[in-house]
């Protein structure tokens, strides 16, 4: 039977793929630093309103500070707080903030009527005896919920004009037996909430009938927790890895491991379709939501304890320390016109040089051609080139992918101590393919153990297992690690042996010492084996008496 024809699929070339690819990576690379502002503690939390003019609000100790991103200063600053405050969120028409601290109370402010002196809080909720950790508006903003160190939900109506603790819950849930470090509320349902504890347990919530519908178990305490687009799956924070779940089967469907130290806060951009991770190893990583690959990461100069993105993407703060940097995105360059191209190619015309003459005594002058030899161009390595962009992933990759093969293992070690030394190894190894993990552990089988290089390739080994510790290895890989093992207890074997062997060679010296101490013979401990020396006594012995010497005199003999 015949079938019907069908057009053959199009494939993108490498070279079209790879336009496609950076026209995003131009697009967060445009994203630069515009200003930084110092706190007066660590910045605890970082939020930016959801309508124009973009504000943002940062939580700083006891100082609450609402800064304006078009022309950079401070707007207002709220500090009538007895204790620290560490959580703020906006409400979805960006006119309420609401924040939760160290006194177990939440409050909510008019953020447009709070200038000067009226800097009074509409309402006040004692929520907990604790802290809350978080605090979150419903998607109507008609109510909101506070997620406290108690592990307690408690949600109340934000047109409640009950004072402190005459405010009564409207529902209150035990949800974890540790505190609740972060949570999210479905924009689709009022209902749903997601929250996250330090007992490593991720658990969404229908507060109507108080029950839990899923738990996860992320083996770390749990720092951040973020609903994906269509709500169907869910990202979590724990430790250095971010998953991905799907709720309704409560399995991971990916896991995203650009980090190696604690990851703090998760953030959507570019219409959910970009997912932003900030975490203490000083990077922030922006992930695609349709395949979950990196686009592009920044490094900054601090631990990140938060971060947050405007809705038209435009404004990114970074929370780091006691900094709050505002990144904004750089306008594109206007493209060149065919008529501007030919008049700067009109304005490039080169035309050749004045002649020179040449005129000398009793002779004609002459045309001559002046020739001046070019400056030697200074040709700088490739790998050089490299180090000196502080491309470190791409170093290592080259050296150890198979590609480049230096006749000297010195200059390998060189360049690992340059990435040690600039305390970017770790950095330098994450997410490195398959066989450059494995070429690396070769090298450092056959040459770890030199005593010239163990100081720098012990760093890198450490800095290996601390990156890969918690991940699942490819065969090839795992042999290595193995045969890596194989060595090490094998020169810890060869220590012991020697080790063994040197106590043996002291026992012998000091033995032998004592011994010669007995013999009255050698004067010197440290003379065991020295030459004889000629004491005092010796020489009084060699001395003549006083009555000179007895002579034996021959008998007389008679005739």
């Amino acid at each position: 039977m015949a079938q019907p024809y069908l057009p053959a699929e199009k494939f993108l070339s490498r070279k079209q793929d790879t336009i496609l690819l950076d026209e995003d990576v131009v697009y967060w690379k445009r994203m630069q630093q515009l200003t930084v502002f110092q706190e007066p503690s660590v910045v605890s939390s970082v939020r930016i309103s959801p309508k124009k003019p973009f504000h943002v609000a940062t939580t700083s100790s006891v100082r609450l500070t609402l800064y304006d991103t078009v022309v950079c200063e401070p707007l207002n600053l709220f500090s009538r707080f007895k204790k620290g405050v560490c959580s703020i969120d906006f409400r979805h028409d960006g006119r309420l903030l609401a924040i939760g601290g160290d006194e177990g109370k939440v409050r909510i402010f008019d953020v447009e009527k709070t200038t000067g002196s009226s800097k009074v809080a509409l309402r006040v909720m004692q929520a907990s005896q604790s802290t809350v950790k978080s605090v979150h508006f419903s998607p109507r903003g008609d109510t909101i919920f506070s997620l406290a160190d108690d592990g307690k939900i408690k949600q109340y109506r934000v047109a409640d004009t009950a004072y402190g603790v005459n405010a009564v819950p409207l529902i209150e849930i035990q949800a974890h037996d540790d505190a609740i470090r972060c949570g999210a509320v479905s924009s689709l349902n009022d209902h749903i909430v997601l929250t996250g504890g330090y007992d490593h347990k991720v658990r969404l919530w229908d507060i109507r009938s108080k029950e839990k519908t899923m738990e996860l178990n992320c083996e770390h305490p749990v720092e951040s927790v973020l609903f994906l687009p269509g709500e169907q799956l869910i990202a979590t924070a724990a430790g250095p890895i971010v998953k991905i779940w799907d709720t309704t089967t409560g399995r991971p469907l990916t896991v995203l491991q650009a980090h190696y130290k604690t990851v703090t806060s998760l953030r959507l951009a570019t219409n959910s379709t970009c997912l932003l991770t900030a975490g203490i190893d000083r990077r922030v990583n922006a992930f695609r939501t349709t395949n979950y690959s990196l686009i592009h990461s920044w490094s900054m100069p601090s631990p990140v304890l938060d971060i947050d993105v405007s809705r038209d993407d435009q404004t990114m703060a970074v929370g780091m320390g006691n900094l709050l940097a505002l990144y904004r995105r750089a306008e594109i360059k206007k493209e060149t016109t065919a008529t501007a191209m030919i008049e700067d190619k009109r304005s490039l015309v080169r035309t050749s040089a004045p002649p020179v003459k040449l005129a000398e005594k009793d002779r004609d002058s002459r045309k001559v051609e002046v020739v001046a030899k070019n400056a030697d161009k200074l040709k700088i390595p490739k790998i050089d080139g490299m180090l000196s962009n502080f491309k470190h992933s791409g170093v290592i990759r080259l050296l150890f992918s198979g590609k480049f093969r230096s006749s000297v293992d010195a200059a390998v070690v060189s360049y690992l101590r340059v990435i040690v030394m600039r305390g970017a190894i770790h950095r330098a190894l994450a997410g490195q393919e398959t066989t450059v993990q494995k070429n690396l552990l070769i090298f450092l089988n056959h040459h770890l153990f030199r005593t010239e290089y163990f100081s720098i390739l012990k760093d890198v080994t450490i800095a290996f297992f601390d990156v890969y510790a918690s991940d699942k290895l490819d065969r090839d890989v795992f042999k290595q690690v193995q045969r890596l093992r194989v060595t090490l207890s094998r020169e810890l074997e060869v220590q012991k042996m020697i080790s063994s062997l040197v106590g043996s060679v002291d026992l012998i010296v000091s033995t032998t010492k004592i011994n010669i101490k007995s013999t009255a013979d050698l004067i010197e401990d440290n003379d065991v084996f020295g030459e004889p020396t000629i004491r005092a006594r010796d020489l009084d012995e060699l001395k003549p008496s006083k009555g000179g010497p007895e002579v034996e005199e021959e008998p007389m003999q008679t005739n």
